[in-house]
């Protein structure tokens, strides 16, 4: 799959640090080295609940940790889930390395802050569902967080699956359909997340997803997600022809609640595309149209941009 990929990317490897001849590696040992010497030794010979040791790092250095660019602590390398090829990465997320840690990790952290605050239920002994989970991206960011064997992915690309499988990301996983007509597990979840899944979906396959969603949660559970801002209309091309429609004063109209898809090419190459009609493209979607549409089966309690990508609004709601 990766050399595929790579013929279809056509690019070159990220640089890491060590093509950089320099990195963060000094900088973990000169600053965390007896606390990361301490972990090193009891990831080389600890199974799953090693995953707890790590929870009260700074995520900041939780996401270094992850992003598996250094040499050093051969336990913990071995120990967290291998990283995807960079090209992969590029593929599936539009960065990879250094820039895309710095951006999940964003989300991750404010994710849990939300959680923290809304959930009467700690994180710890919550059960947690990344819904279109990709590679595991932020999948591995939450295995600190819970108890083995608590956290789950979906998604509806069995290849993507795969590639979470062979790099270890400690999740059960499942493959969902790209138009689910129930939950992607029986067991229901406290927290589920669904980054940059919703600001690509048909108005069809985002209320099916919506509904599977619902249906995964505990009542009261908490629903956290990202859309696109109006303004994404103006950044990808593909958008030109749902701006124009607007006429001359979109600003009023997308004060309203619409839902604006542009579909990617219907092509068997394509990833998320699953023959028949095809559900997958650019979609912007107003925040009138969630407080209407959604109101039966959420109540809508947060709405958060983000400086580390402005086209993700993060929401954050509660299952009625």
């Amino acid at each position: 799959m990766i050399r595929a990929i790579k013929r279809l990317v056509g690019g070159r490897d990220e640089p890491t640090a060590a093509d950089a001849g320099l990195g963060y590696e000094w900088s973990l040992g000169s600053l965390y080295g007896e606390r990361l010497e301490a972990i090193d030794a009891a990831c080389s010979a600890g199974g799953p609940e090693c995953y707890a040791l790590f929870r009260d790092l700074d995520a900041d250095l939780w996401a270094l940790l992850l992003n598996q660019e250094y040499d050093a602590y051969p336990g913990i390398r071995s120990f967290l889930p291998g990283m995807p090829e960079p090209d992969l990465q590029r593929l599936w997320n539009g960065a990879a390395g250094i820039e895309l840690a710095r951006q999940s990790k964003a989300f991750y952290a404010a994710a849990c802050a939300r959680y923290a605050q809304h959930s009467s239920r700690a994180l710890a002994a919550s059960r947690v569902l990344d819904f279109g989970c990709g590679w595991g991206r932020l999948t591995r960011f939450f295995a600190r967080d819970v108890e083995p064997g608590r956290l789950f992915g979906c998604d509806p690309v069995e290849q993507i699956l795969d590639e979470c499988r062979r790099s270890g990301v400690p999740a059960t996983l499942t493959r969902s359909e790209f138009l689910p007509d129930g939950p992607p597990f029986p067991e229901p979840v406290d927290l589920a997340f669904s980054f940059s899944v919703f600001t690509h979906l048909s108005e069809r396959a985002h209320e099916k997803c919506l509904s599977a969603l619902h249906a995964s949660l505990e009542p009261g559970g908490i629903l956290i997600l990202t859309v696109r801002p109006p303004d994404y209309l103006r950044l990808s091309p593909l958008m030109a022809e749902q701006l124009d429609s607007l006429g001359p004063n979109p600003g009023e109209r997308l004060a309203g609640p619409l839902y604006l898809f542009a579909p990617h090419p219907a092509e068997p190459s394509h990833f998320q595309y699953d023959g028949g009609e095809m559900h997958y493209g650019e979609t912007v979607v107003t925040l009138p149209y969630i407080r209407e549409r959604w109101a039966d089966r959420f109540e809508l309690l947060e709405v958060d941009p983000s400086l580390a990508d402005i086209y993700q609004v993060m929401l954050t709601l509660r299952r009625r």
